[in-house]
């Protein structure tokens, strides 16, 4: 995909399809897991958030039952009325809508595994600025790329244009929102986490189902025996190092902040 034209159309398909048979990893430990670590972000009692790209709607929903007033937007149709179905609360509300159209102001919002997908990030986080509060921040989640999972995939991107994932327009590290804070004048903390899917367990089973279908998309050889044997060496060698590192997990959180007190 190379710009977020035709998103809504390929996560509608997704949706229609389901996540689970879509996905190659676990994707709903995945998503519990960005969403506890963002519960922990900041005392959510009374706040007034917006989440955008709020898929099926799990993040909203736990939200607005620690007490926040929630407004879920994603401009997926799908993924509204799954949303919708699933999920009621007195605090929350689903809405399917372009971001660009909102007008109200948010203490908080929060976009889980969105911005990697928008095609100017910066002007993204510039328009969420815009509509918090004055004691607002942003959180981000997004796929991190400074772990072993990303040192073998970039290569695969940069030299042969590998379609290392379906949807993805850019490929994010702590370093990049370092850069996005000093642009917005804002505070920025961060951390990272997932690390099995950066360089365990997950990560394993993951590549058994993704690295077949890269190469078989960008025309490079693929060799079951010669797979199985990296996959093997990963495994044995890898997954048995030490990586516990600030960056070597395999989603990035992110808090851009007006003030460095959030609570």
């Amino acid at each position: 995909m190379k710009n977020n034209k035709e998103l809504a159309q390929f996560y509608n398909k997704v949706y229609i399809k389901g996540e689970k048979k879509h996905f190659t990893i676990k994707r709903e430990s995945v998503s519990l897991s960005e969403i506890k670590e963002v519960l922990k972000q900041v005392s959510w009692k009374g706040k007034k958030v917006l989440d955008v790209g709020c898929g099926t709607g799990l993040f909203a929903f736990n939200a607005a039952k620690k007490g926040a007033i929630v407004l879920g937007v994603d401009f997926s149709t799908e993924a509204i009325q799954i949303a919708q179905s699933q999920y009621t609360h007195k605090n929350l509300e689903f809405e399917s809508t372009d971001v660009n159209k909102i007008k109200e102001k948010f203490d908080v919002i929060v976009s889980n595994g969105t911005l990697e997908h928008m095609d100017n990030p910066l002007k993204t986080l510039r328009l969420f600025k815009k509509h918090l509060t004055k004691n607002g921040c942003i959180i981000i989640t997004s796929p991190n790329w400074s772990n072993p999972r990303g040192y073998m995939l970039m290569p695969l991107l940069f030299l042969f244009d590998a379609p290392i994932t379906l949807a993805d327009l850019h490929y994010f590290t702590p370093i990049d929102f370092e850069n996005f804070s000093k642009k917005l004048e804002m505070y920025l903390s961060w951390k990272t986490f997932d690390k099995s899917w950066s360089h365990g367990d997950i990560l394993i089973e993951d590549f058994k189902k993704r690295l077949p279908n890269i190469l078989r998309d960008c025309n490079l050889p693929n060799n079951k025996k010669k797979i199985n044997s990296l996959i093997e060496w990963i495994k044995n060698n890898i997954n048995k190092l030490d990586n516990d590192l600030p960056h070597s997990g395999a989603t990035g959180l992110y808090v851009l902040s007006i003030k460095k007190d959030l609570k």
